[in-house]
């Protein structure tokens, strides 16, 4: 096989869960007395971490540091309410673990928000390992979370198949040396994705398991 181990996103990727995160962001606004946003608006803000995130929602930046402790209890408190798989991530994990594919999830989401929610939808098991953002590493796009998984896996990074919604995925990917994947049911546009350095771009978790058993 082209590719031994997957490095999978989470928000976007793996699981949609623009609507909880929204309407977390959104449960902190009003609390500090400001004005709900739309979930596209609030989405424009995601991929750099929770504090970017919030800091990019937040009309005064001088509040950000009460701003996130708010965001980060309401989103754990409501993180559930309808985050979910997409269609045929479920399976597509499935195959791969019996195809002896070692995968793992990396996202810039808080870590105990991204442990949290893998372990809530899929076989925490069938991953190698799981990480979100702390001050362990660099946020992505810097490569090295992905380098360090390279490394638990044991595999060589160009050998990885580095599967993503976002630009900030495609240039992790990059950075990394592994082959970037973009997905096109996630929250950026295809050209997007594309300008942003994917190899390849496919627009359903079946094509996935396609190419990586061609």
């Amino acid at each position: 096989m082209k590719f031994k181990g997957i490095i999978f996103d989470l928000d976007g990727t793996v699981a949609d869960t623009g609507a909880d995160l929204s309407n977390a962001i959104n449960l902190m606004l009003e609390s500090l007395g400001f004005e709900k946003k739309s979930q596209q608006e609030i989405l424009k803000h995601i991929n750099f971490g929770a504090r970017a995130f919030v800091k990019g929602c937040l009309p005064d930046e001088k509040l950000l540091d009460e701003a996130l402790k708010r965001y980060m209890k309401f989103y754990s408190e409501h993180c559930f309410e309808q985050t979910r798989l997409y269609d045929g991530i479920a399976e597509l994990i499935e195959s791969l673990h019996v195809n002896n594919i070692k995968m793992c999830v990396l996202s810039n989401k808080p870590d105990i928000m991204t442990k949290k929610i893998v372990k809530g939808l899929l076989n925490k098991s069938y991953f190698i390992d799981i990480l979100g953002g702390s001050e362990r590493f660099p946020h992505k796009p810097k490569p090295d979370s992905a380098l360090y998984m390279a490394e638990k896996m044991g595999i060589a990074p160009d050998e990885i198949l580095y599967i993503g919604d976002s630009d900030v995925d495609m240039k992790t990917a990059i950075n990394a040396g592994m082959f970037p994947l973009g997905v096109t049911w996630g929250y950026r546009p295809e050209s997007f994705i594309v300008e942003a350095g994917a190899k390849k771009i496919v627009h359903s978790p079946g094509e996935i398991l396609d190419f990586v058993l061609e």
